[in-house]
């Protein structure tokens, strides 16, 4: 299977445009979101849809990239260790989540186990990953541990990691009867590991401790 990564937008940083900022709130189907034409292609990476209403996200710049970077290579790592993967991992992949709804989100990462390939319609995801993963910031962080957390269970995602650097933890959420329930919250001392990926160990000191990392 193949892997559909890019590492340069992996460490690159995104920002909202004014032109975009300006949109903030505006009313939005999901066709006419998937319709919006912007200046620059990665604008629409910044943009989400909240039940009908645009929401642009804000990033904690290099903090949050390099965190993502990182938990992304050593993903890019376990799945280059197969012949055939068994999953992929992508990266700020537009996720319609529910066109009932008018719900699109993009998390940091998603990992498809194979059989589960999304279709790319439009541009966009049409159908939720196995895994979502979210790297908090100062500004996104009551919308990844609250309405997100609300949204992917919602929409029947298997698993939700909430990667915190304010704390240097992982929170590994996993669905049962609808609902998220905590299976672990993980240090820099622990390791990183799931039932949906046999052999997966990412060690957290690898993530949270990189000598890339700025000081805080």
């Amino acid at each position: 299977m193949e892997q559909r990564v890019d590492r340069g937008i992996a460490m690159s940083l995104l920002t909202p445009s004014p032109l975009v900022r300006s949109l903030m709130g505006t009313p939005m189907s999901v066709a006419e979101y998937l319709e919006l034409e912007l200046p620059e292609p990665e604008d629409k990476r910044t943009i989400e849809l909240d039940d009908g209403k645009l929401y642009i996200a804000e990033f904690a710049w290099v903090s949050h990239q390099l965190v993502l970077g990182q938990l992304l290579f050593r993903l890019c790592l376990y799945l280059d260790g197969f012949a055939e993967p068994p999953a992929e991992v992508w990266q700020r992949d537009i996720l319609v989540l529910s066109r009932d709804l008018q719900r699109i989100m993009m998390a940091d990462l998603t990992v498809t186990l194979q059989g589960h390939e999304h279709p790319i319609v439009d541009g966009c995801v049409e159908v939720e990953p196995d895994v979502v993963v979210e790297i908090i910031s100062d500004d996104s962080r009551h919308r990844d541990l609250v309405w997100k957390r609300q949204v992917y269970a919602e929409a029947g995602i298997p698993e939700y990691w909430i990667c915190d650097g304010r704390n240097d933890t992982v929170r590994q959420l996993e669905l049962r009867d609808g609902q998220y329930v905590e299976r672990a919250i993980l240090t820099a001392d622990d390791t990183l590991t799931t039932p949906l990926l046999p052999g997966l160990a990412v060690p957290l000191a690898d993530v949270f401790r990189h000598r890339s990392r700025p000081a805080r």
